[in-house]
């Protein structure tokens, strides 16, 4: 049996595991290379998300505090599921500006507050 050596000394068989070597540190820079563009993919798109999130807050605590008498402060404290909450509630239970056969000169106000709403209502149709 005779093994075939080229002119620098080498056989097949070292040829092939010397490009399959090679072929698998290519594959493994480049697998590196794309682990490092994914996490950098990753922490754009987390930014993005909170960009996007506290647009949306920003423009949910305006709403809210156009519909409410809960102070700025405690609806910026708020997470977007209570602050959308506020918004649909008041726009469901916002009082008409005349009712009739009602106490006309007794103004109410326009906004909403969640927390003494029940509490007005018991407190104002409270016989004395």
């Amino acid at each position: 049996m005779s093994i075939d050596k080229n002119q620098t000394g080498q056989t097949a068989a070292d040829k092939n595991v010397a490009a399959l070597s090679a072929k698998v540190l290519i594959l493994e820079a480049e697998n590196k290379r794309l682990i490092a563009q994914y996490d950098e993919t990753v922490k754009l798109l987390k930014q993005s998300n909170d960009l996007i999130e506290m647009d949306t807050k920003a423009q949910l605590v305006k709403d809210a505090s156009e519909v409410s008498a809960i102070s700025l402060p405690e609806l910026a404290g708020m997470d977007i599921e209570g602050l959308e909450t506020i918004i649909s509630v008041s726009k469901q239970v916002r009082p008409t500006k005349f009712e009739s056969g009602g106490d006309v000169a007794a103004p109410r106000a326009d906004k909403f507050d969640s927390r003494t709403h029940l509490h007005s209502k018991y407190v104002g149709n409270r016989k004395e």
